[in-house]
């Protein structure tokens, strides 16, 4: 089946998306990906409201390049809300108020800090929590742990989040790479009614590891426990499945969100998203380790 076909030369990855998707294991290791993502993900509301849709997700990312970047005795370098806010306008993903608005959510629920410069004070300068930075290894971990696997990785055989001069070093590399993550994200259109809407990305986790105990098809859930898990409302929920329906990626016979049907055309998108993932994390570790 290739209904979904994607130009691999877009983003120059080191090993191609199609070689991970290809590779013995590669289901293993995409639905340890999926578990691990859920572990991290489920019951977090606050976290996935967060990062779980595409500007927010990205100016996620660019406080965290940014961060990994900086270079104190630089003021180009310096992670403000004026530099942060530059990097995400430019993706065309988010305006300047919503970007000062996310700053001040992780704000809010202590993600990020605001601090002086020691050499001049009227600078304020944006500080990642350590939970935070913690959070976002143990996520680069599962990608790594994946890579490991599938035995296309420079690091073959390592387990667990990366050391913090790896994590450091990755988020240095995503920098240059902000544009290549927002056209991967928009180059999965199939997907578009999980990626585009709030905590639509937990809802699909959910789907693919609840049909893979009914031989990858029937997810035996309701919109009231989806909304439960994701921390949004059941409407929002049927919003979401419904958009998928539409999209052809599900099916749904009975009231009320039961019975829903995964259908070949969302394994496949799902699948290209996440070889497309491996891939991206394989980049960025081969850049972090030269």
């Amino acid at each position: 089946m290739d209904q979904v076909t994607f130009d691999d030369a877009s983003v120059a990855f080191h090993v191609p998306s199609y070689q991970f998707l290809t590779a013995p294991g590669f289901a293993e290791a995409r639905d340890r990906l999926i578990d691990g993502k859920l572990a991290l993900y489920e019951g977090n509301h606050l976290f996935n409201r967060l990062i779980l849709e595409e500007g927010r997700f990205l100016c996620y990312l660019a406080v965290l390049a940014l961060h990994a970047g900086q270079d104190t005795a630089q003021s180009s370098t310096w992670l403000t809300l004026g530099r942060l806010q530059r990097e995400v306008t430019e993706l065309g993903v988010a305006s300047r108020n919503r970007v000062e608005a996310q700053v001040s959510y992780l704000r809010k629920y202590g993600f990020l800090s605001q601090q002086p410069h020691a050499s001049d004070r009227r600078v304020r300068l944006l500080v990642p929590s350590n939970a935070f930075l913690a959070r976002d290894a143990k996520v680069l971990g599962l990608l790594l742990d994946g890579l490991s696997s599938l035995g296309l990785s420079p690091m073959e055989g390592r387990k667990g989040a990366p050391e913090p001069a790896l994590h450091r070093s990755m988020r240095r590399a995503t920098l240059a790479h902000l544009p290549d993550i927002s056209r991967l994200i928009r180059r999965h259109l199939p997907l578009a009614p999980f990626l585009a809407h709030d905590c639509g990305y937990m809802v699909m986790l959910l789907l693919l590891r609840g049909a893979r105990g009914n031989d990858g098809s029937t997810v035996t859930t309701g919109y009231q426990r989806l909304a439960m898990q994701t921390g949004v409302s059941r409407t929002h929920v049927r919003r979401i499945v419904e958009a998928a329906r539409d999209a052809g990626l599900v099916e749904t016979d009975a009231r009320g969100g039961h019975d829903i049907r995964l259908t070949p055309l969302m394994w496949h998108a799902a699948d290209r998203w996440f070889a497309d993932q491996f891939a991206l994390a394989d980049l960025l570790l081969r850049e972090a380790l030269s």
